[in-house]
């Protein structure tokens, strides 16, 4: 609008923009051709301009606006509808980055939701928590490959050095671990405990190497609090995984037919792993569901 127009006329061009902006997002969502129309980011890093970028003065948009008022509303309703690719295209082309891990890190802890409670064709290893309604099932269903969108997009942004200075070292260490959890349980489902113990080991989540040390363990917990949301809200079915984990293993040991002393050693090593679990699942049980500590109890029990 010009220097000399009215309040009211302002009002109007504003109006009319809003109807613009709004009829924009909702044919690029229909069509969904946003390289064309929005630009792309290159294998080099460059970005290559769209289509509607020539328009934007016509618009009365700066690239900063176009930003915010296409391009976020177009990358917010992808994420809301569980348009994975296009949420993560789209808030890239935003130059969005630690959005992206934020997406990615939900969309992880959904995944391993949707295991807890069955979901997603796999066992269930704990009940009485809140059920997949049917919103969280028709995001799972449309996130098929979150697990290998989630690789592409850290080993993508970890190689740019641009794009790494800019992230948020908690979303990343998040997402990390987030991927590091589900190759564990992964591992466990096809019968490699050992790699999976190996795995969780890994991430330092619990104090498996603790021997029951109640201050080790409290440590422990004192971290939980820290923790992301998706990882916390599936600490039931990591510790039920890490348990059944070690119960198979001592299973295996002591249904040996030769059961000499290294056996006897790893046998007695499993056993305080297992006990050091317990003590810190004592603390942390709140904010699991209620029958979560009476299974990992039962196991306990088995192994000792």
């Amino acid at each position: 609008p010009s220097g000399g127009a009215s309040s009211s006329e302002q009002a109007i061009l504003a109006r009319q923009r809003s109807v613009c902006e709004q009829a924009i997002v909702r044919i690029l969502y229909e069509r969904q051709n946003y390289a064309h129309f929005l630009g792309d980011i290159q294998s080099d890093g460059t970005r290559k301009a769209g289509m509607l970028e020539r328009f934007l003065p016509l618009l009365g948009l700066t690239s900063e606006q176009f930003s915010q008022t296409i391009i976020r509303r177009l990358a917010d309703r992808s994420r809301d509808e569980g348009r994975l690719q296009d949420t993560v295209m789209l808030y890239n082309l935003g130059e969005r980055y630690n959005t992206v891990l934020n997406v990615l890190c939900k969309q992880l802890g959904e995944v391993l939701h949707q295991r807890s409670t069955g979901g997603s064709g796999s066992a269930s290893l704990s009940s009485g928590g809140p059920q997949a309604t049917s919103a969280d099932s028709a995001t799972a269903a449309g996130l098929e490959d979150v697990e290998g969108v989630a690789r592409a997009v850290l080993n993508h942004y970890r190689q740019r050095e641009h794009i790494a200075r800019v992230l948020d070292d908690r979303a990343v260490a998040a997402c990390s671990m987030l991927l590091a959890v589900i190759d564990f349980v992964n591992c466990h489902q096809r019968g490699s405990y050992e790699e999976a113990l190996e795995l969780i080991e890994s991430t330092n989540l619990l104090p498996l190497g603790a021997n029951g040390d109640v201050t080790a363990a409290t440590q422990h917990a004192e971290q939980v609090r820290t923790l992301d949301d998706a990882i916390t809200r599936n600490f039931s079915l990591i510790l039920l995984t890490t348990m059944d984990t070690l119960s198979r293993l001592y299973a295996g040991l002591k249904e040996s037919p030769f059961l000499d002393a290294v056996k006897q050693a790893n046998m007695q090593q499993l056993r305080r792993k297992a006990r050091g679990l317990m003590v810190f699942a004592g603390m942390v049980q709140f904010r699991m569901p209620s029958d979560t500590y009476a299974k990992l109890n039962r196991m306990d029990v088995f192994m000792n």
